[in-house]
């Protein structure tokens, strides 16, 4: 009985570490998260822009953009979906905007996209001559699509990947701050 009890002290220890270590590592995503939103970047436009198109290409993304503009949109990516089930897709709006104060900052506008398509069958339908059956068969290769819907966020993500690549001191910084206010 004695050691049934020592046991199940020993597991719930290591379990309580274990949602903790995750807690602390989701409180450390997010305290980077919130840093880089507010990042202000020393470099130039012309230097971090090439740090942003890297990003965005690792991802698969393809996009257009005025140069010397600092702003950039890429093409929607499709995300999957079957043949009856909901087809998803992902595009970026990035600008690089330089501040009065000095400095600049960069912000990644993420749309996600959902569009459903739905066919018709013809379940329900009763066949009693040659001329119903080739009404259903034609009743059920039809289809459509429901409206499409769209969501736009920050993406701090890739934000973040953004920064890393521009300003490595900077990430490091923020991860040892996330360390030390979440160990």
């Amino acid at each position: 009985m004695h050691r049934s009890t020592r046991f199940a002290g020993v597991c719930l220890a290591v379990v309580t570490l274990l949602a903790l270590s995750g807690c602390a590592n989701s409180m450390r995503k997010s305290y980077l998260r919130d840093k880089t939103a507010d990042h202000v970047y020393r470099q130039e436009l012309a230097e971090l822009w090439p740090h942003v198109r890297t990003v965005l290409k690792s991802h698969g993304y393809f996009w257009k953009e005025n140069p010397g503009r600092y702003v950039l949109e890429t093409d929607w990516l499709d995300s999957g979906g079957g043949t009856l089930g909901p087809g998803t897709a992902s595009r970026f709006l990035v600008r690089g905007i330089v501040l009065p104060s000095g400095g600049a900052v960069v912000r990644v506008l993420r749309g996600d996209r959902l569009q459903q398509s739905v066919g018709v069958g013809y379940v329900d339908q009763v066949i009693k001559t040659q001329e119903d059956y080739a009404q259903a068969v034609n009743n059920s290769q039809a289809s459509g699509v429901l409206p499409t819907q769209q969501n736009y966020f920050r993406d701090l993500e890739i934000e973040v990947e953004i920064l890393r690549l521009s300003d490595p001191e900077a990430a490091s910084r923020f991860d040892a701050e996330a360390l030390a206010a979440h160990p």
